[in-house]
């Protein structure tokens, strides 16, 4: 009792500094909103990165700080899952999943390429791919956290495709206005290229009702992808690792298969939606901690060792989705 107790008060500091700026994040976010859409994930990790390069952080905030890092991040990434559903999958057909199957598989193959020819470590190369090809954000965490990338990756990571996924939700809509697409041409295109499900909402209903529902529901039928994915590249981790000895030294990412197992408990219908609104709200704070936290343990004298590669890759990336998933959508619908 009196260990658990004193592990408690070792936490406390760091994750009550991550939990104040998870809220200032949140507030920031609200206060933006009218003039424009940022999320309140990458407004956490700003403030956390003011704050560690601003100020020294003292070390009694490492333990909880590291502590959010790791897991409250896995706790959110599990319930994230409440917001999806199998049923969505089967209202855009196997034509979608097949574009979003090839949109992904194109944007990690493509990204980790591009990288090599940037300079870029392998690891980021993936995160920034998983970010661009699958859901922004939270897949460059969720992916970060089964191949062990280093935490200044992440955030560089989770910086470069919110950048360009907001230049995508506001660009997409005057493209519409150029080409003239039909609203459910526009909708697939946006659910399958756009970086974060906030995104494709706000750019598929700036053009119509029709675009923003079918857009939204290939957004979260992309999400889905997000448990395979992260199983296969974690199983891929294990095998170019130099530990790979043993079975027990694969990295299981049990998280993903929380994550899973939310998506069928939500599927199921068991949880009322009163209730699921609350989690998923819970669960959007659990996020911004664990964000703030990465923020609080990234250095910018590291980030700046790297360059500007990661932005040139997350660039050519965000390029390459939107021409892929085009052409694919006029190919096969």
């Amino acid at each position: 009792m009196k260990a658990l107790k004193k592990q408690i008060l070792d936490l406390f500091p760091g994750i009550m500094l991550s939990s104040v700026l998870a809220t200032g994040g949140i507030i920031l976010s609200y206060l933006v909103r009218p003039y424009v859409a940022i999320s309140a994930l990458i407004l956490a990790i700003l403030l956390g990165m003011i704050v560690r390069n601003a100020w020294h952080l003292p070390q009694i905030t490492v333990p909880g700080v590291r502590f959010s890092i790791q897991r409250i991040l896995r706790i959110a990434i599990v319930f994230l899952g409440f917001k999806l559903s199998i049923g969505e999958v089967y209202r855009i057909g196997f034509k979608g999943l097949m574009i979003i199957a090839m949109v992904i598989t194109g944007t990690l193959i493509f990204t980790t390429y591009v990288g090599k020819r940037f300079n870029l470590h392998k690891e980021l190369a993936i995160l920034i791919g998983s970010g661009t090809g699958i859901c922004g954000a939270s897949a460059a965490i969720a992916v970060g956290s089964v191949i062990n990338a280093k935490h200044r990756d992440i955030a560089y990571a989770v910086a470069t495709v919110t950048v360009f996924g907001t230049v995508a939700m506001f660009l997409y809509p005057a493209l519409d206005s150029m080409l003239h697409l039909p609203d459910v041409i526009y909708g697939v295109w946006a659910g399958s290229s756009i970086h974060e499900v906030a995104q494709v909402v706000a750019a598929g209903f700036a053009v119509s009702d029709v675009s923003g529902g079918i857009g939204t529901i290939v957004k979260l039928s992309r999400v889905l992808f997000l448990a395979p994915v992260a199983l296969i590249l974690g199983a891929m981790h294990a095998r170019n690792s130099p530990d790979n000895l043993s079975f027990r030294s694969i990295p299981v990412p049990y998280f993903v298969f929380g994550f899973i197992a939310m998506i069928l408990l939500n599927s199921l219908g068991i949880v009322p939606h009163s209730v699921t609104g609350y989690i998923i709200r819970a669960d959007d704070f659990l996020l911004a901690v664990a964000m703030a936290g990465m923020g609080l343990n990234t250095d910018l004298r590291d980030m700046r060792a790297i360059g500007l590669s990661p932005l040139y890759t997350g660039f050519v990336a965000w390029v390459f989705i939107a021409i892929l998933s085009y052409a694919l959508i006029w190919a096969l619908f």
